[in-house]
């Protein structure tokens, strides 16, 4: 958990409920980032299936 949005850069606070998004990168890890808005999850998605 990072304290950070991954979209925006807006605070996220760890003691509240925030959307997160995983990827599995090419070697199997998966990365989770969370997002300090539903608006701002569907942002990022929809920029991560705008580059495939």
């Amino acid at each position: 958990m990072t304290d950070e949005c991954a979209r925006c850069g807006a605070a996220v606070p760890a003691d509240e409920w925030h959307p997160v998004a995983t990827v599995r990168d090419d070697d199997g890890t998966v990365e989770i980032y969370d997002f300090c808005s539903e608006a701002c999850r569907s942002a990022w998605v929809g920029r991560e299936d705008a580059d495939d």
